[in-house]
């Protein structure tokens, strides 16, 4: 749907857009909804929501934040490798950052997967009753 959207503006429309980004924190930053970009971003989320499930959407935010993480990783070798303190110094904190927040997301998709694989008595009753009609 996002990308419907961007479709059908020209360069000179989609140029202040860049990512959308900005407008939706401003948003949540004064408690309104979604608009424009945003909010066809959030239709997307709903719409994968619906179809995977939240496990999904945290494990792809898991994944992705590692990749970051660890593109990150490369840069600062590189920076370092060169001498260049003042890129190292930017690297530096946004993977510091990175890191920490794929290590949470990690976690989570741990502790998502132990919950999944628990099925409580009440669960299993509930679906017994509901294949049997009691």
């Amino acid at each position: 749907m996002t990308e419907d959207i961007l479709s059908k503006l020209s360069h000179q429309q989609r140029a202040p857009l860049k990512h959308g980004g900005a407008g939706a924190v401003h948003a949540i930053q004064q408690g309104k909804p979604f608009t424009g970009l945003a909010a066809a971003a959030e239709a997307d989320v709903y719409q994968e929501l619906a179809e995977d499930g939240p496990y999904s959407l945290v494990e792809k935010n898991a994944v992705r934040l590692q990749a970051a993480c660890d593109l990150y990783w490369a840069a600062i070798t590189k920076a370092a490798e060169d001498r260049d303190l003042n890129a190292l110094d930017r690297y530096i904190s946004r993977f510091g950052w990175l890191a920490g927040t794929s290590l949470r997301a990690w976690a989570q998709v741990r502790q998502d997967e132990k919950d999944k694989d628990n099925i409580s008595a009440g669960d299993v009753l509930a679906a017994i009753r509901e294949q049997y009609g009691k």
